[in-house]
């Protein structure tokens, strides 16, 4: 009786660990899975970021052709306005968007300046 009882409780904790372990690797392999998709977006992130600074620094090159101010006041406002209101709708926080837009366009500025003090350096 008491090997039978030992086998059915062998048994039935062999089920429940295989169980466990099973869904601990169910875990693990829906981790890993998004963690792979958010190093792919992290990777399209940076891509577009160099994208958007080759177009600032473009801008730049027409801004000096054309004698106009780096900083454009009125058109980042439109631009953070724009993605605020894009964010919300990705339930971003304005918060957040403001950070990101701010350093995003502290580092377009920069970029035009570097390209007007190579401009000076150049002539």
């Amino acid at each position: 009786m008491k090997s039978k009882t030992f086998l059915s409780l062998t048994i039935v904790m062999t089920c429940i660990i295989g169980k466990a372990k099973a869904q601990d690797q169910g875990h693990k392999d829906t981790l890993t899975y998004y963690r792979t998709q958010i190093d792919t977006l992290d990777k399209q992130i940076i891509d577009l970021l160099g994208k958007r600074m080759g177009a600032a620094r473009a801008i730049g090159i027409y801004k000096m052709d054309h004698q106009i101010g780096v900083v454009q006041s009125a058109r980042f406002e439109e631009v953070l306005l724009n993605a605020i209101k894009r964010g919300k709708d990705k339930q971003l926080s304005e918060e957040f968007i403001r950070a990101l837009y701010n350093d995003i366009h502290k580092e377009s500025v920069n970029q035009q300046e570097l390209l007007q003090k190579q401009r000076k350096k150049d002539q």
